[in-house]
């Protein structure tokens, strides 16, 4: 037997008894080249969709695009110049951040709430820039150029408005309605403080008053963030309607106006206690509600709790702060001009810097309500003086602020016609 032709047929054999396998492997690895390829670019694509929705969290460290972010909120009694470990920069770069920053926002006098965010090169760690919140609509930018010198501006924030609008009326109070129809605590605090040189929420209050609104809901990289301003709202009031609508002329003057463009600041407001410390489960130390108001006397007295913020009702200078006599106890009285003077009683204590002689501005706190002197219980004896003469300041007609200039009259009442076809009614 010729002996290679022996070995061909055998291999031939061989062949057809492997065929099978090698084509089944062959496959299989095609099978696996294939499904890896497919969960490979399955995770790229999670991995780039996740990116382009926001930041990516890595310790305490934000990604996003070619960009590492350290960020930190303010803390009571924080300084720039000791951020240093909070923003990763060195006590120098802090330094000649705060002097090249001077001339467009002075750093020191950072709030504690704010955020300040520090960015550097994800690849070299290279400073890029810092972003201070000054405020919900601007923030301070200090960045690096080419030449590696500061650049330090104040940069409007852009926000994405949503119009929201919503109807309701009073069952208890403008803060359970409210929060009852979906407003957040900070519209519906809003809300009082446009008309509180008019309404006092905390006594004028009724069942089945009604109030109708629309405000800004903002968004910022796609996350929802704080309300904005108030746009439009009405609030009707023992069958009276009371109306304010937003303004900002090209003078960049901004205010609240009635349906005729009167101004809705007054120089005094209705009360001197503030409502947002007055409504449950605003302030940060809860407060029980008030417990009524009379006017049996002179002056008019407003319980609530001690410890309450009392507020000065009009601009003006402090003529007296202190002690009184054993009827008023601890006491402060404000000259606001040639005409009117009002005075606070009963207090526990009084705001820092408030003294004899200190300026004063509308709504600033002067003191907190208490129960010195003859007091039956936590309230504030409120009293004011026209030339002299004691008068009961829920019945006098204060002077308005001025009113919407005639020259940007058209342009109020394009917007005011657009925010009302906007209610909800």
């Amino acid at each position: 037997m010729n002996w290679h032709i022996f070995q061909r047929k055998e291999r031939e054999v061989n062949i057809k008894k492997f065929a099978p396998m090698l084509v089944g492997a062959i496959l299989l690895i095609l099978i696996l080249i294939l499904i890896s390829g497919i969960f490979y670019k399955k995770k790229e694509v999670l991995v780039k969709e996740k990116e382009e929705n926001g930041y990516q969290l890595k310790e305490n460290i934000l990604l996003k695009n070619d960009f590492e972010i350290k960020e930190h909120f303010i803390q009571p009694g924080e300084v720039f110049s000791k951020l240093n470990t909070a923003l990763g920069l060195s006590s120098e770069k802090l330094e000649q951040i705060l002097i090249l920053s001077q001339k467009v926002y002075d750093l020191s006098n950072i709030k504690a709430g704010n955020q300040i965010r520090s960015f550097f090169d994800q690849e070299s760690k290279k400073f890029i820039k810092i972003e201070y919140q000054i405020s919900e609509e601007k923030i301070l930018l200090v960045e690096i150029l080419e030449n590696d010198e500061l650049k330090a501006e104040i940069q409007e924030i852009k926000y994405e408005i949503k119009p929201i609008r919503v109807f309701g009326k009073i069952k208890e109070t403008l803060y359970q309605s409210g929060q009852e129809n979906g407003l957040e605590d900070k519209i519906i605090i809003e809300m009082a403080d446009i008309f509180s040189w008019d309404i006092d929420f905390g006594f004028d209050v009724r069942e089945g008053d009604e109030f109708e609104i629309i405000y800004e809901k903002r968004y910022l990289a796609g996350q929802e963030v704080k309300p904005g301003k108030i746009l439009i709202t009405r609030y009707q009031n023992k069958g009276k309607d009371y109306w304010a609508v937003y303004f900002k002329d090209q003078d960049e003057r901004e205010d609240y106006y009635d349906l005729e463009g009167e101004c809705l600041r007054r120089q005094f407001l209705k009360s001197p206690l503030n409502y947002r410390y007055i409504s449950s489960g605003y302030s940060l130390r809860r407060l029980h509600p008030l417990w009524g108001i009379y006017t049996t006397h002179q002056a008019i007295d407003y319980a609530a709790s001690c410890g309450t913020p009392v507020s000065a009702v009009g601009a003006g200078t402090i003529v007296f702060a202190g002690w009184k006599n054993n009827v008023y106890g601890y006491s402060v009285g404000i000259r606001h001009n040639g005409t009117y003077t009002t005075e606070y009683n009963h207090l526990s204590s009084f705001a820092k810097g408030i003294k004899y002689g200190a300026k004063v501005s509308q709504g600033q706190t002067i003191g907190f309500v208490g129960t010195t002197g003859t007091s039956s219980g936590c309230h504030l004896d409120y009293a004011m003086k026209k030339y002299n003469q004691y008068v009961n300041p829920l019945n006098q007609n204060f002077d308005r602020s001025e009113p919407v200039n005639d020259k940007y009259m058209n342009n109020f009442n394009f917007y005011k016609e657009m925010f009302l076809r906007m209610l909800p009614k």
